[in-house]
């Protein structure tokens, strides 16, 4: 089977790994004169301009039976017209919704599915308006920038309000668009996120649910299942996010990134793709999160979303490749093939063992000796 992913990252990466043994051949989509070099030599690269035609680039791609992709920030208009030539999946509808912070929201509040409070910021009265219904520390987003942390602000007190109007894109006369979004700061204990598989057919297979911890708003690593998690969490979030994809008709992996206080959880954000926090299942699941999202979009059986003991993923952000040091401790690697800059994902690492606590444990050491710091 030939498939196309748009995209060229590390998650294209992954899934073209993943796929091979299947007997699945690869071709890639590159936006915007991204940097290739994590799929250099996994298959073809096709790079796309404003101008090409679908159908031009269907074939360059090598008529590829389905096409997916690595990212949510994409070209919808171009995803929808290869439809016409192939299957694309996960559909169109969950990149255009989860793409844009604001109609995530809506999706969310059309779903039933718990999330954070948010409210519209078109102007400084609606700024204002914000303020006065959340009080401060107030947390501004834009709604179609930035990921990671980026692209947005924390509103402390009224003279950071005054900081953050001066500087903000109001539109010039009154429109609908929504450009920025504000929430409240959740009084939260933990980050939880979920991932899930759903087939063609409307199966739907839950990983365990996975702990994370966020250092600038980025994932530093991870820890597999999530420890004491309340029971009525795991099961009201995995039948959440089993709605979001049937009323997406969604197939694929999608992740769900929680806040969890006690027995409380809210959504903070959707990822309608393979996701950061899941790729321990590359070496500890039984089927990882890449190949039960090939198996999904082609139509074949899902695989088993069973962990067997306990695992944690370590991001590898800014590192140069050491194996002598990162192969160290029983842990293993996967290097993604990109350049060295500061802050950026260019690897991971993943530990296993019997049990969640000495995960935690190894992992927490591991940390200290990639990075020199508790």
């Amino acid at each position: 089977m030939q498939v196309a992913i748009l995209g060229c990252g590390q998650l294209a990466r992954m899934l073209a790994l993943a796929g091979m043994p299947l007997g699945m051949r690869f071709s890639f989509l590159a936006e915007n004169n991204e940097d290739t070099s994590a799929v250099a030599g996994l298959g073809l690269v096709v790079p796309m301009s404003d101008s090409d035609r679908a159908e031009d680039l269907y074939e360059a791609l090598g008529r590829p039976q389905v096409i997916t992709v690595e990212r949510e920030q994409c070209d919808v208009t171009r995803l929808q017209q290869f439809i016409q030539f192939c299957p694309v999946h996960p559909a169109t509808d969950a990149f255009y919704r989860c793409q844009n912070r604001w109609r995530e929201k809506q999706l969310l509040v059309d779903t039933a599915v718990s999330h954070t409070p948010c409210l519209p910021v078109r102007s400084r009265a609606e700024l204002d308006a914000a303020v006065s219904q959340f009080g401060y520390p107030l947390v501004i987003k834009h709604t179609e920038q930035g990921y990671d942390g980026k692209a947005q602000w924390r509103l402390h007190n009224a003279g950071d309000a005054d900081g953050f109007a001066g500087q903000a894109q109001w539109e010039s006369e009154p429109t609908d668009r929504v450009m920025y979004l504000a929430e409240p700061r959740m009084a939260f204990q933990r980050e939880v996120s979920f991932l899930a598989v759903r087939s063609i057919q409307g199966e739907v297979r839950f990983y365990p649910p996975t702990e994370n911890v966020h250092e600038s708003g980025v994932l530093l690593h991870s820890v597999a299942p999530a420890m004491a998690l309340p029971a009525n969490v795991l099961e009201e979030a995995r039948q959440g996010l089993a709605r979001l994809m049937e009323h997406l008709n969604y197939v694929g992996v999608m992740a769900m990134e929680c806040f969890v206080s006690g027995d409380q959880w809210w959504v903070n954000e959707l990822a309608p793709r393979v996701h950061n926090s899941g790729h321990w299942t590359l070496q500890a699941g039984l089927a990882s999160q890449f190949e039960n999202h090939l198996r999904a979009i082609a139509g074949w059986p899902l695989g088993s979303t069973q962990l067997n003991g306990a695992a944690g993923m370590l991001n590898l952000l800014g590192i140069e490749l050491d194996q002598k040091t990162q192969l160290e401790d029983g842990a293993s690697l996967n290097w993604y093939n990109k350049s060295v800059r500061p802050g950026r994902k260019v690897g991971h690492m993943v530990l296993q063992d019997a049990d969640t606590d000495n995960v935690r444990e190894r992992l927490l050491r591991l940390k200290q000796r990639i990075y020199g710091q508790d």
